[in-house]
C-alpha cells in the first residue's frame, strides 16, 4: 500500500508531497520547508538533521533529496518547522487527512 499525500502550510510558504507506505513516510524532493524551526519539538532531531544537511535542503529551503521518516508527525515538522500532528496535516485529498483516510479504510 502506497498513499500519496500533500502538506501545504496555511501561509503557503512551506509545501511538500510525500509517499506513505504504512510504516515509512518519504517526503519527496521538490517541496519547500518553512525557514523557521522550533528546536523544542519532539522528534525534532531527525527533522533538524535533514534541514541542516545541504545535500537534502538548500539555503532557500528547497527539498533536494527524498527524506524518510518513521513518523508522519516528524515528517510534517520537517516541512512546517513546528510541532504538527502528521495524521491531520498530511492530506490524501483537499479535505481528507491521512488519519481520517486510514481510519475509513480500517488501517488505524
Amino acid at each position: 500500500m502506497k498513499i500519496m499525500v500533500t502538506l501545504t502550510q496555511r501561509t503557503g510558504v512551506a509545501y511538500a508531497t510525500a509517499e506513505y507506505d504504512g510504516k515509512i513516510i518519504t517526503v519527496l524532493a521538490g517541496g519547500k520547508i518553512s525557514p523557521d524551526f522550533a528546536n523544542h519539538i519532539r522528534g525534532g532531531k531527525t527533522a533538524k538533521a535533514y534541514r541542516d544537511n545541504p545535500e537534502y535542503v538548500d539555503k532557500n529551503g528547497n527539498i533536494l533529496k527524498n527524506c524518510e521518516f518513521t513518523s508522519s508527525s516528524t515528517a510534517a515538522q520537517f516541512v512546517t518547522g513546528r510541532s504538527t500532528n502528521g495524521y491531520k496535516a498530511w492530506k490524501v485529498e483537499k479535505k481528507l487527512s491521512l488519519g481520517q483516510y486510514l481510519k475509513d479504510k480500517g488501517l488505524r
